[in-house]
């Protein structure tokens, strides 16, 4: 028998619609053998119903698929814009904290960094811990308010934390009653968690699946400079 000839249980008089395009399925040279079934086809048209040809329904099918591909190659393009201006922003945040002389001025340029050139609408930076030089701009948190005690057993090192967050927690975080919409929290420390870096934002912003990559970028760049005045 020849590499073209149809094989399979042709024989069954009573083939169920599955059963067929099993067949087909299996036998993708069919029609090579019985081209002239072709013009008997009957396809209807995905949007009017018509009858039209198997060209005609395979044209429409290909153009479908190249306006998927359309929409997901666009998507990638929007995600690959936006995480261009995203680097960027961390860059320049990098080149800000670098650039300060004292760990005072990097305090200084965490928060105006933050509200100038990410546009968070809060920011909170805190330590359980005391740090051996006194920093403006970083509070000391006790562990004797409960909610103070289970935000810090909350956090894991590495691993920012964004979405919704008890309202206790806000107004112990930030010096403000407008409650935030979404919270990020960056963790800080290396081997232990001394401190976290709060963002507030009153939209859905910091929502719960957003990528933290370049948060805990900058967070580990933080924590690098501000570890020794943490350390026992």
């Amino acid at each position: 028998m020849s590499n073209s000839a149809v094989t399979g249980p042709l024989s069954k008089t009573n083939m169920s619609a599955e059963e067929v395009a099993n067949y087909l399925s299996h036998n993708h040279t069919f029609f090579h053998v019985f081209p002239n079934l072709l013009e008997a086809l009957s396809i209807p048209h995905p949007k009017s119903g018509q009858a039209v040809s198997l060209l005609e329904r395979q044209v429409f099918q290909l153009r479908e698929q190249r306006d998927t591909l359309k929409i997901e190659v666009d998507n990638l393009m929007d995600i690959a814009s936006a995480n261009g201006q995203l680097f960027y922003k961390v860059q320049q945040f990098t080149k800000a904290l670098m650039a300060t002389q004292t760990e005072q001025s990097m305090v200084t340029a965490i928060y105006e960094q933050m509200h100038g050139l990410f546009e968070v609408d809060q920011v909170a930076m805190v330590s359980w811990d005391v740090p051996k030089t006194s920093l403006e701009g970083v509070s000391q948190l006790g562990v004797s308010q409960s909610w103070s005690e289970a935000l810090k057993t909350s956090l894991k090192i590495h691993t920012p934390v964004c979405g919704l967050l008890e309202n206790e927690w806000q107004k112990g975080l930030f010096n403000t009653s407008e409650a935030m919409q979404s919270v990020c929290l960056l963790p800080l420390g290396d081997d232990a968690i001394w401190g976290v870096l709060a963002l507030g934002s009153k939209t859905n912003r910091f929502h719960s699946d957003l990528d933290t990559y370049f948060l805990n970028m900058m967070a580990e760049l933080i924590s690098a400079r501000l570890n020794h005045l943490f350390e026992k």
